[in-house]
């Protein structure tokens, strides 16, 4: 029969693992060292931090007393930093950044366009991208990875005596456009031993805790988690999949969406007469998922089929590039984006206190996409502005040139320039407007709806949750 997944309801907090990258103490006293005891001592390192010899762990407690793993943090118990998780949630996020692909980071070579998303994640990719202890790595809003190394001390008499380990990488990706399958690629490596283990005994149980919000969504699994089995049997057979998708129909507000948390758990069982205080499930760390069926994004009719309609995406906050280099078609906008982040001082209107939102991840920009009145007030505070600085004929006043109101946020934002009208906890006139030459302004606006459609960015909000983000980056 197939290892069945874990499903919680989520009560608010955070699960954290017995063993996560903490001190392998040995420095028992002379009382415990004569008893003969038998005991394994197990510990987790990120992915990309190298692992200490046995020889350098047996040196240390000859010198120091102890033997000691380096300690740092760990994916354990935490999303990326990038994640948007429910608010109501109370998930926990790295306090490091993720390694970001150059798409992901808002480095993609301008043009009046926009990238379509990779889907693939290979293992090289994934390890590439934790290397120096990174937690997670994120490919595109279809990809990402996080990845955990587990090491055992094999004790005799409070002395190390032998060492093993193996690396545990966890894949996730949504590999088709058009399909809401999401799949989990669990693979081991590196498996090493050294002096004197029982790693024929040592038994790697593994599994995966599954949160959705709402959380009665049925979900429908296929392939294979990761069997009980041996060390040396995992060694042996050390790749396994398996796919989850949540039909449409099940999710909340007007777009269905439907979010969830992964969070992939180990647990070891050491060989008589070895004994462990470290016995419990250690989570390797969380990924996120999220299905819809927006009618205004890709696939919304299921090609006929309506239990096909809608996507799935991985929520993260991703990064709308633009260019402000000789030659990009959208140079004029870029310009007034880093103007309005950088030198508010310069911009209209006046305001000595401006702060635009949008280029970091504390303060992140939120689609507007259902309420269209308000999407129009932005606009119209935004060319009342370019009337008021500008003149009633600003469109016009420069000789062969035609230009438009541009505006920052964006009229199609939650943060747009009528925002303090609809929310009045917020700031009145944070945001910039000018006039621009038309075809720049256009550019914008098309690398903006590409990117939007091709990184399946919902409208912002659903009753008080943090739905979708993204940010700026200018190049």
């Amino acid at each position: 029969m197939p290892k069945m997944l874990h499903y919680r309801v989520w009560r608010g907090r955070a699960w954290v693992a017995l063993a996560t990258a903490a001190i392998l103490s040995a420095g028992l006293p002379p009382a415990a060292a004569d008893t003969g005891s038998s005991e394994v001592v197990s510990s987790t390192l990120p992915a990309g931090i190298p692992i200490p010899s046995l020889s350098s762990l047996q040196a240390q407690q000859g010198s120091m007393g102890k033997s000691a793993l380096p300690v740092g943090e760990t994916a354990a118990g935490k999303l990326p930093r990038e994640a948007i998780a429910p608010a109501r949630s109370g998930l926990p996020k790295a306090s490091t950044p993720s390694f970001l692909s150059d798409e992901m980071a808002g480095k993609v070579p301008f043009a009046a366009t926009y990238p379509e998303p990779p889907r693939t994640m290979t293992k090289a990719e994934c390890k590439a991208g934790l290397q120096g202890g990174r937690l997670f790595a994120v490919k595109s809003r279809y990809a990402m990875c996080t990845g955990t190394q587990f090491v055992q001390t094999w004790m005799q008499r409070g002395r190390p005596v032998g060492q093993s380990s193996f690396t545990l990488w966890v894949i996730e990706t949504v590999p088709k456009k058009n399909d809401r399958t999401m799949r989990i690629q669990y693979l081991f490596t590196d498996f090493v031993k050294t002096g004197t283990t029982r790693t024929s005994g040592l038994k790697i149980d593994t599994d995966g805790d599954v949160t959705t919000w709402p959380k009665q969504a049925a979900k429908k699994y296929g392939g294979q988690v990761p069997p009980t089995q041996t060390f040396d049997a995992l060694k042996a057979k050390p790749e396994y999949t398996h796919t989850m998708l949540i039909e449409p129909g099940q999710g909340t507000g007007t777009d269905d969406v439907v979010q969830m948390a992964y969070e992939p758990f180990v647990k070891l069982t050491f060989p008589s007469p070895y004994t462990s205080p470290n016995t419990g499930r250690v989570s390797v760390g969380f990924l996120a998922g999220r299905w819809d069926t927006a009618a205004y994004l890709f696939n919304k009719t299921g090609g006929g089929s309506p239990k096909k309609k809608g996507g799935a995406a991985l929520p993260l906050v991703a990064t709308l590039p633009y260019s402000s280099k000789t030659g990009a078609p959208e140079r004029a906008v870029a310009q007034h984006l880093r103007d309005a982040h950088t030198k508010p001082g310069d911009t209209k209107p006046v305001n000595a206190s401006k702060a635009v939102p949008g280029f970091d991840l504390k303060h992140t920009l939120h689609r507007l996409q259902h309420d269209g009145d308000r999407v129009k007030a932005n606009r119209r505070a935004a060319i009342a502005t370019c009337v008021k600085y500008w003149g009633a004929d600003y469109a016009t006043s420069v000789p062969g040139v035609s230009r438009e109101c541009d505006e920052y946020p964006f009229a199609s934002t939650y943060e747009g320039a009528a925002q303090s009208k609809y929310n009045q906890t917020k700031p009145k006139d944070n945001f910039s407007a000018r006039p621009l030459p038309k075809a720049d302004n256009g550019a914008g606006g098309s690398i903006l709806k590409i990117f939007m459609d091709r990184n399946r960015i919902l409208d912002g909000f659903s009753s008080g949750d943090d739905i979708d983000a993204y940010v700026v980056s200018i190049s």
